[in-house]
């Protein structure tokens, strides 16, 4: 679907240095354990500041929150095919030399081209702080920081302290275990002051995001906006192309669940594995009753305000 539709249907060293300045590491220690605390949770479910977000193309997003810009699974090749078998069909809305600084990369997953591609992979070497999977850590070096599920790292930021906590996602069907291949994680934004965001990466499972949720609600409050991979990426060559994000159907579903104010919905365009667009990911969340959560990207490139 080309980008106008949408308005339509919808109405090292340097940078492990630089990552030890910024990162503290914050455990797994439950947050806000004290229920009485839910009203000052809510609080903060409104952004009070700037909270801007950018589609750059397929899974490729700014988010500008807390006084951090924060890059979401970095692919900016020109459109071309890759040993993989994946294809890129449409150019990134902009390059990285209009990309400016970045303080974080919340990179979902390493192994595949629609999220890392070559160019993906060279920006990593200029950000300070890398944030992933423990097995992207192994693979692309230790200026990448590897996350398990529920461990969490703070970034200091010129308005205070933006906490980033690694949270479940499962590339596949629900009781598939596809192994290093299929390792993916997911992430949760949180902090003082600070809008709850999620971020779903590679997941493909309305079970897994659905738990997730259960949790960062009871630990870190209310979700405001949710960040959602959807697609259904599909390939033959794995689990007989069964969907390995979010459906349309089940990106509504998930979103129901989580019950955020604004759904970033992405990860819909410029790769050939992805099999479900846009169109259809609007028309899930109008059977929802939910369509008027949607932030509206278009046009790619362009900052959205989420306040």
């Amino acid at each position: 679907m080309n980008r106008s539709t949408f308005l339509r249907v919808a109405s090292a060293g340097v940078a492990a240095a630089a990552s030890a300045a910024l990162l503290a590491g914050c455990g797994t220690d439950a947050v806000a354990k004290d229920r009485g605390k839910d009203k000052e949770k809510d609080k903060d479910r409104r952004p009070g500041s700037a909270f801007t977000v950018t589609h750059v193309g397929g899974p490729t997003t700014l988010l500008e929150i807390a006084g951090a810009r924060i890059l979401l699974d970095p692919t900016f090749d020109a459109p071309k095919k890759y040993p993989s078998g994946l294809e890129k069909k449409q150019a990134p809305a902009f390059g990285v030399d209009r990309l400016g600084k970045i303080d974080a990369v919340l990179l979902s997953h390493d192994q595949h081209d629609d999220n890392l591609d070559d160019s993906g992979r060279e920006l990593l070497k200029d950000i300070p702080v890398v944030l992933s999977t423990p097995g992207a850590h192994q693979r692309l070096g230790t200026h990448v920081t590897g996350l398990k599920s529920w461990e969490s790292r703070n970034l200091k930021t010129s308005r205070g302290t933006l906490k980033v906590t690694a949270v479940p996602a499962l590339h596949g069907p629900d009781g598939v275990d596809r192994g290093a291949d299929g390792e993916v994680t997911g992430f949760v934004l949180s902090g003082k002051g600070v809008p709850t965001t999620y971020v779903s990466g590679d997941n493909a499972s309305v079970k897994v995001a659905k738990k997730a949720g259960e949790r960062i609600r009871k630990e870190i409050g209310r979700i405001d906006t949710a960040v959602l991979f959807a697609g259904a990426a599909r390939t033959p060559a794995i689990l007989d192309n069964a969907p390995l994000t979010l459906t349309s159907k089940n990106a509504a579903l998930v979103a129901k669940e989580l019950n955020p104010r604004k759904v970033v919905a992405v990860h819909t365009d410029s790769w050939n594995i992805y099999s479900e667009d846009m169109a259809s990911l609007v028309k899930a969340f109008k059977d929802q009753g939910i369509a008027q959560r949607l932030v509206d990207l278009e046009p790619a490139g362009t900052a959205k305000s989420l306040r």
